[in-house]
């Protein structure tokens, strides 16, 4: 194979499993998205209790940080620093600066993002990076 890594099928679902685990620990109900490194969804998983509105959060969240390689809360912080990015940034569709999503990084590349939306205590980018790590554990 050539070219850029991407997440594969099953490492997506390894990202999933993990996030949704620590979402249960810390009694969250969201949605956990995996995309490819071209921002395709690649898995998709809304838990029991999560509202329908966080599925395309989650997407778009994942999304921005596989386009950007940052995540969506590192994009947010560079972009408020300048009103002209903020403004034409947060107008593109399927655009997130919403905290919850991480790159996910394989042989130094940008291999997909996972994204999470749901939480309501601020914890979607810490769900987020106990999927990422679940890449570590292979």
């Amino acid at each position: 194979m050539s070219g850029n890594p991407t997440i594969s099928a099953a490492q997506a679902r390894r990202v999933i499993d993990k996030a949704v685990a620590r979402a249960e620990e810390l009694g969250a109900g969201v949605c956990v998205a995996v995309v490819d490194s071209g921002g395709n969804l690649q898995a998709l998983h809304r838990m029991d209790g999560a509202t329908f509105a966080t599925i395309d959060l989650a997407v778009d969240k994942a999304a921005t940080a596989a386009g950007y390689g940052m995540s969506t809360q590192a994009l947010a912080e560079f972009a408020s620093a300048n009103a002209a990015i903020l403004a034409g940034l947060s107008n593109r569709p399927g655009f997130s600066l919403l905290p919850g999503a991480l790159p996910v990084e394989l042989d130094g590349a940008i291999a997909g993002a996972v994204g999470v939306s749901g939480s309501s205590r601020g914890e979607d980018e810490p769900i987020a990076a106990a999927g990422v790590a679940a890449l570590g554990e292979e």
